[in-house]
């Protein structure tokens, strides 16, 4: 009885022992997960802090309940902007609420079943208004010097048409000076149809009509102005049949590509047109023996107001170009420098 009392003691003081080391090490894991979540507490205000100083706005949902959102967004109308996008399949785009602009971006978080939505938004009004203002100061320059353009391009054949009315006082060749007043005249409606042309494009009207013939008449009105410049024209039609087309638009590119080709081989130079059938098409060919256009300037020669010629608007072939694809047709364009160059207008036969 004594020994087993005697073991009884021990046991009890060796439990004794056990339960203060048991104790302490809950008391120390205690401290321990106190302090994690004193970390993750921490951690998480940081990340609050973090987000809330985000210049964008950032928003977490899961189905339609709002889960998080940082001071940005929460400054923001949220639930209209979220509605506004909610339904759009794409995962970027921009939006504009009264004077306001935002880009958004959402992207779908899958956590086993779980599925939520992140969507991230931009303000980006100053950015837009500055890109406004930008392109309103690009306009007004472009406007200052096409206003230039159109004063030296109008004085010159205003000044040829007062020249030769003044002559026609005191000369008898008055029908020379007459053609030469009317082309001049001409010009000057050229440049005209070539500005309204490009702020306000017009409709395409098809009739049916001769190419030949247009091309014929718009030669021999401009004829006065090569044969005074000593500019020999070579002129070949292959294809006199009836076509689609409309006469004000096309007379239009064939005066601005004449003028085109008169500007690039100077005096004396030469002048080829040709018109021939091909396929479907029906192809007006303008070529030149100028100077002709190395490849850099060749890839810019379609767009407005670019020229390498110190008088000009640099409309001409944009609008050449923009009628020819109104026509669903298309252009070509040969040229290698010092041997000419050579424009091919591809236009459908029936483009009704």
């Amino acid at each position: 009885m004594e020994q087993a009392f005697s073991e009884f003691h021990k046991a009890s003081e060796l439990l004794a022992t056990y339960y203060g080391l048991l104790e302490r090490e809950i008391q120390a894991l205690k401290r321990e997960l106190e302090e994690k979540q004193n970390e993750i507490e921490r951690g998480r205000e940081e990340l609050q802090l973090i987000l809330d100083s985000l210049p964008v706005g950032v928003a977490l949902f899961e189905g339609d309940r709002l889960l998080f959102s940082n001071a940005y967004m929460r400054a923001l109308d949220t639930e209209e902007l979220v509605r506004a996008v909610a339904g759009l399949e794409r995962t970027q785009g921009e939006l504009k609420r009264g004077t306001a602009y935002y880009r958004w971006k959402k992207r779908e978080i899958r956590n086993g079943h779980e599925e939520k939505r992140l969507l991230v938004f931009e303000d980006v009004t100053e950015i837009e208004k500055a890109k406004q203002r930008d392109e309103l100061e690009r306009r007004l320059v472009a406007m200052g010097e096409m206003a230039l353009r159109i004063a030296h391009e109008i004085k010159n054949p205003l000044s040829s048409v007062e020249i030769f009315l003044s002559m026609l006082r005191h000369e008898r060749k008055r029908k020379r000076y007459v053609e030469y007043a009317l082309f001049g005249l001409k010009t000057i409606e050229r440049i005209i149809s070539n500005i309204l042309t490009y702020t306000r494009p017009r409709q395409v009207m098809l009739r049916p009509g001769v190419l030949s013939h247009l091309v014929k008449e718009t030669l021999d009105f401009m004829s006065a102005s090569l044969d005074k410049e000593g500019i020999r024209i070579e002129f070949e039609s292959l294809f006199d049949s009836t076509t689609w087309f409309d006469p004000d638009l096309m007379r239009l590119v064939v005066m601005n590509l004449l003028a085109n080709a008169r500007d690039a081989v100077g005096q004396r130079g030469r002048i080829g047109i040709r018109l021939k059938g091909e396929g479907e098409y029906v192809v007006l060919t303008v070529a030149d023996d100028g100077a002709g256009m190395e490849e850099e300037i060749k890839k810019d020669i379609f767009n407005p107001f670019f020229t390498t010629k110190e008088k000009g608007l640099g409309l001409g072939l944009f609008i050449v170009y923009n009628v020819v694809k109104a026509h669903k047709g298309y252009i070509d364009v040969e040229s290698k420098k010092g041997e000419g160059t050579a424009f091919h207008v591809y236009l459908p036969m029936d483009g009704r």
